[in-house]
């Protein structure tokens, strides 16, 4: 078939590959095992000049391997986002000026005296082709009246509708908009086209926000200021959970940035949690003591207190979530607490001004190309599902303009649009790695090595002395496959994956008496070694632990024993829950992979609202339970956990030994030869053990200078591999000091 023979082809490309210390990508060759375009299914397919595949690899000139030492590269060059700089311009591949009416520009100001906002038409004019294919300008200079210098303006463009919906001319946002406002849109509803915005300064346009503010870059952060992936603890937040207000008797999502902000510096302007009990003038994420912030999708979207996961506008910050100012601020003071910031990004599809643009160009509908292979997800026969958007077009190949060189050539125009959003939101805001959404539903592999060796392309950019190059630990491409198809690690493809299999080994273990091999397929004792040491699991064998992203509990809080921890356990009528999320905290921060931690499981929070009611959205976290004494005990275990977890080096280690399996109770060693280990002895049952419980294998029981991690106390010589345990209690040693 077709796709098999060119993901052969692929296949024997040069891989991307950091090095083993940071992210661990095994050499490609014929027995690797891969499936790139391909998707492992037979299928009749029909391909023509309008719907052929590129044959270039992912791994050429233009998308240049990651080599084991990053070197200096200059800042890449993205030609369209340099010319949107001085004109008006919209990329309409297959739309040559030939082919009907010419977009216009439609400019104006806005009236902000009412609500909704009314907009008054200064300007409406057609662009122009210019000297590339299929690439219409205008210049703001031209423009009649003349535009006012260092005056804000708004403005949508007017094309045919390509939709299936509407027909004739309609006006929509401009597809790489860097500031939307909706302010003059009564009803958020899934066709809103929000108007563009920009500012006319010195005869150039320039980026800024509603009000005029023109924030700049975020200063790259220093190479010793970035935590390696092997020592991360990911908080994953919906910025719109970070506050909550109340309608009614139901409390809703209302964050913002400046919220978020507010979890991390105690002096935050405003009264974010002013009267919350426990919480006035604290920062509780600075406390928890997390060095990774993995915000859920923050690019514009077009439901307002959602998630974000219906992508509209890919290069502006969500217009209800703040400006690009206080997003600039939120990512500066994070990186001065050496915080990594990690973005969540939905490729699979979208809800973007394209759909109307330039539909066949960007988007398929897989229901009725049943016959074109970009249609199925990766690794199953499933159509691709658009969750209500439209899936993106990835093998579609037109000869046009291309975005990023300024050439004209063979471009696909889904993967040039993605990497110019992925352009904007490293150059400007200084990310240090993204979680790609939904791949199975990207579906092209292809597509997702160029997206990671692009956004390695620009990390490495940053750091431009070649006396101190870019740290290959820095930096991670992440995928939510929850198949685990290493595949995606070995190609290159991607860094890590979320490793479910964790959540639901790590439930089982500490509901154990419900049984583990319903939910986990082993029995306890290899539910737990699983567990810890994800490598051990040969049907999807993790070689290095910056490669699997581990959790008890995610955003994706729907299905069976996907809840909160909390509900989980109230669910199997578990009243203990303190000592068993204590037992799972130990399991995670003490486990080979990155940890990460949902925002509000540090402390048990609830859920408020039903999965059934469809509200799992707009349930903000209530840190106001924080207050709670037993949730106060809980948040204070676990921040003591997350920093020993950023600091210790042997849990940044994949070296795992189990020293100790004794019915429910097991015991396991992380750290390398020659490095002060972390000992872990764990209860996971009901049944406390006698005043002593001996481990024989304790390691180095002639040292005086062991400690216990979650108590803070120092063991007696006497006692150590020697302590009781509590039900559903784990300790933890280790004489390795800060």
């Amino acid at each position: 078939m077709l796709r098999m023979q060119i993901a052969a082809a692929v296949l024997l490309a040069t891989p991307f590959l950091p090095s083993a210390s940071a992210v661990v990508l095994p050499t490609a060759s014929a027995s690797t095992p891969f499936s790139p375009t391909a998707r492992n299914i037979e299928l009749p397919i029909t391909i023509d000049n309008n719907l052929g595949y590129i044959g270039k690899s992912p791994t050429t000139a233009n998308n240049p391997t990651i080599a084991a030492n990053p070197i200096a590269m200059p800042v890449p060059y993205f030609d369209l986002l340099v010319r949107r700089e001085s004109k008006f311009t919209l990329w309409i591949p297959g739309q040559a000026a030939s082919h009907g009416d010419p977009p216009k520009l439609i400019l104006g100001k806005v009236d902000n005296s009412s609500s909704p906002a009314t907009f008054k038409q200064l300007y409406s004019g057609a662009l122009t082709q210019s000297d590339k294919t299929d690439l219409f300008e205008l210049d703001p200079n031209t423009i009649t009246p003349a535009l006012q210098d260092g005056a804000v303006y708004w403005y949508w463009f007017e094309v045919t509708d390509t939709s299936s919906k509407t027909t004739g001319r309609t006006r929509v946002t401009d597809p790489m908009a860097h500031t939307v406002d909706y302010s003059m849109t009564p009803n958020r509803n899934d066709g809103v086209q929000p108007a563009s915005v920009i500012k006319f300064r010195d005869h150039k346009l320039w980026t800024c926000d509603i009000d005029g503010t023109e924030s700049p870059k975020v200063k790259t952060a220093a190479q010793s200021a970035i935590p390696n992936n092997n020592n991360m603890v990911i908080y994953e937040l919906p910025v719109s959970w970070a506050r909550g207000s109340k309608e009614g008797n139901v409390q809703v999502d209302v964050g913002t940035f400046s919220d978020v902000l507010a979890l991390f510096d105690e002096n935050a302007p405003g009264d974010h949690f002013a009267g919350m009990p426990g919480m006035a003038g604290s920062a509780i994420l600075k406390d928890l003591g997390v060095n990774a912030l993995e915000v859920l999708p923050i690019a514009d979207a077009l439901f307002k207190g959602e998630w974000g996961y219906g992508t509209g506008n890919y290069f502006a910050p969500d217009y209800d979530l703040g400006s690009t100012a206080q997003l600039v601020k939120l990512v500066e003071n994070i990186h001065s607490q050496n915080i990594r910031l990690f973005l969540d990004v939905v490729m699979a599809f979208g809800r973007d001004p394209y759909s109307a643009i330039a539909l066949n160009q960007f988007h398929i509908n897989s229901s009725t190309e049943k016959s074109n292979p970009d249609s199925y997800q990766s690794h199953t026969k499933d159509l691709r599902d658009g969750y209500g958007g439209r899936s993106w077009r990835y093998i579609q190949n037109t000869n046009t303009y291309d975005p990023e060189t300024g050439d004209v050539t063979q471009v696909h125009p889904s993967w040039a649009f993605h990497h110019a959003h992925l352009h904007r939101w490293m150059a400007d805001f200084g990310v240090s790695g993204y979680r790609l959404d939904s791949v199975n539903n990207i579906a092209s592999y292809d597509f997702v090595k160029s997206f990671t060796n692009k956004a390695w392309d620009l990390y490495k950019s940053r750091y431009n002395d070649s006396a101190s190059p870019a740290s290959d630990t820095k930096f991670l491409m992440i995928g939510e496959e929850l198949s685990d198809p290493l595949d995606l690690i070995t190609s290159g493809s991607l860094n890590a994956l979320w490793n479910e299999k964790f959540q639901n080994r790590v439930r089982a273990a500490i509901t154990n008496n419900l049984g583990t091999e319903e939910f986990t397929g082993d029995d306890f004792e290899w539910t737990v070694r699983k567990m810890i040491d994800s490598r051990l699991d040969r049907d999807h064998p993790f070689t290095d632990g910056s490669q699997a992203v581990i959790y008890v509990t995610s955003h994706d809080t729907e299905g069976p024993r996907k809840e909160r921890l909390f509900d989980f356990l109230q669910n199997c009528s578990v009243a203990d829950k303190e000592p068993r999320a204590k037992l799972a905290f130990v399991s995670l921060l003490t486990a080979v992979g990155i940890p990460m931690i949902f925002a509000g499981e540090e402390f048990l929070d609830q859920m408020d609202q039903t999965i059934a009611s469809g509200k799992k959205q707009i349930d903000p976290v209530n840190y106001e339970r924080k207050s709670e004494p037993w949730r106060t005990d809980l948040f204070n275990y676990v921040a003591t956990l997350v920093k020993f977890r950023t600091q210790c080096p042997a849990l940044g280690e994949n070296d795992t030994e189990f020293i100790h399996v004794d019915g429910k109770i097991m015991a396991w060693k992380r750290g390398v030869d020659g490095q002060p280990p972390v000992v872990v002895v764990a209860n996971f049952s009901d049944n406390p053990t006698g005043s002593e419980y001996v481990v024989p294998n304790f390691p180095e029981t002639n040292r005086d200078d062991w400690r216990e991690v979650t108590s803070g106390r120092a063991v007696p010589k006497t006692s150590i591999g020697r302590e009781p345990l509590k039900a559903w209690e784990a300790k933890v040693y280790t004489y390795w000091k800060p």
